[in-house]
């Protein structure tokens, strides 16, 4: 069975990459659960540390011919021809596993930054959107969308981290579900940072990460960090508890 994802640790950074084989990275249910234990595994490393790690970095691996998705989030063909269960049941069902993804993300005691190095779309922006910071491809297109195919909004708590992000992605993007560049997302700031090449959008994240160390003088209280998230961005961390308790 192909793994949907891996994790290496090189220089103090946790870097996590999607490694779907076809260049979509779909979000399934066999997906999300790998993603949700494998940052789980990365948590509980990262929380008993010495010295801390620097942070956590999300990217994708590319295709052949170095193009590719960074992720596309859900595959309505897919959903539609499953006849087990009707669309908007199986995407709630992604939606909620998607959750439990986001709490890790929101509990992880050091930065995050997702390199979203290609188009991401639906709940794959979502996942790029519950990292501390957002590096992009800037000729990537990247669309949240405010009613999939088939008819299904977005998850409650896939509003809230909108909402809380950036009120004017939601007025601007979300609702008018327009794709935006990721030159036009670094423009207004919705992104922390832009590059032209795969490579690039890497690179830029790392050195976001280095800020956050800059910023702190060189330390990162990991545990304190993790609060300071969770305290800022309540409305998202109340949401996906509110699919995921505590276990």
């Amino acid at each position: 069975m192909t793994s949907f994802c891996e994790w290496v640790k090189t220089d103090g950074i946790y870097h996590l990459k999607l490694t779907g084989v076809d260049g979509h990275h779909y979000l399934t249910m066999e997906a999300l659960r790998e993603l949700k234990l494998k940052l789980a595994e990365i948590r509980k490393l990262a929380s008993s540390e010495q010295p801390p790690c620097r942070g956590l970095i999300t990217s994708s691996s590319s295709t052949t011919d170095d193009t590719g998705s960074f992720c596309e989030g859900i595959d309505y063909k897919s959903l539609r021809a499953n006849m087990a269960a009707p669309v908007a049941e199986q995407a709630k069902a992604l939606g909620d596993g998607l959750a439990a993804v986001v709490k890790e993300l929101l509990a992880m005691p050091m930065p995050t930054v997702c390199a979203a190095t290609g188009v991401a779309a639906s709940l794959g922006l979502a996942l790029a959107m519950a990292h501390d910071d957002l590096a992009v491809l800037g000729d990537a297109y990247y669309r949240l969308g405010n009613v999939e195919d088939g008819g299904v909004a977005v998850p409650p708590h896939v509003a809230a981290l909108v909402r809380e992000k950036t009120e004017r992605w939601y007025t601007l993007t979300t609702l008018k579900s327009r794709w935006r560049s990721g030159g036009w997302m670094k423009g207004w700031r919705f992104a922390d940072a832009a590059a032209d090449t795969r490579d690039g959008v890497v690179r830029e994240a790392e050195r976001l990460v280095g800020e956050w160390w800059a910023a702190g003088d060189g330390a990162v209280n990991g545990e304190v960090h993790a609060e300071m998230r969770r305290q800022l961005y309540r409305e998202s961390w109340e949401a996906v508890c509110a699919v995921v308790p505590d276990e």
